[in-house]
């Protein structure tokens, strides 16, 4: 299936809001700090993610190509789909929303490739 990116999708929070409630998900703030690339990965839910702040890179391991995104970009990752964030040289605030509220220690809990058969 892929990842799907939304160039310059929103432009304001209530923008991104709307659509959330649209799709019945549920947001959540999540910020990452300068880091290296993250590993190749995947997770449980389907993860809608808005970048309010700053820019990245997002690889689709399923067809190898890296994806440049920043404020104003949706990226949506499917249930299951093997992905990785890219190096982030300030911080990048997203606003991510998932199908159902998740604890802390389940948020965004990545799996390797190895443990995909798992879904």
């Amino acid at each position: 299936m892929g990842l799907k990116f939304y160039k310059q999708f929103f432009t304001t929070k209530a923008e991104v809001l709307a659509d959330i409630e649209k799709n019945n998900t549920w947001p959540t703030t999540f910020v990452s700090g300068a880091t290296e690339a993250a590993p190749v990965h995947w997770h449980k839910d389907e993860v809608h993610a808005y970048i309010m702040q700053g820019e990245t890179d997002f690889l689709d391991a399923e067809t190898n190509k890296k994806t440049m995104v920043c404020a104003g970009d949706k990226i949506i990752v499917p249930m299951g789909e093997l992905h990785a964030e890219g190096a982030i040289k300030d911080r990048v605030v997203y606003i991510l929303a998932l199908p159902e509220p998740r604890l802390p220690q389940d948020f965004l809990a990545m799996f390797t490739p190895e443990q995909r058969t798992d879904t």
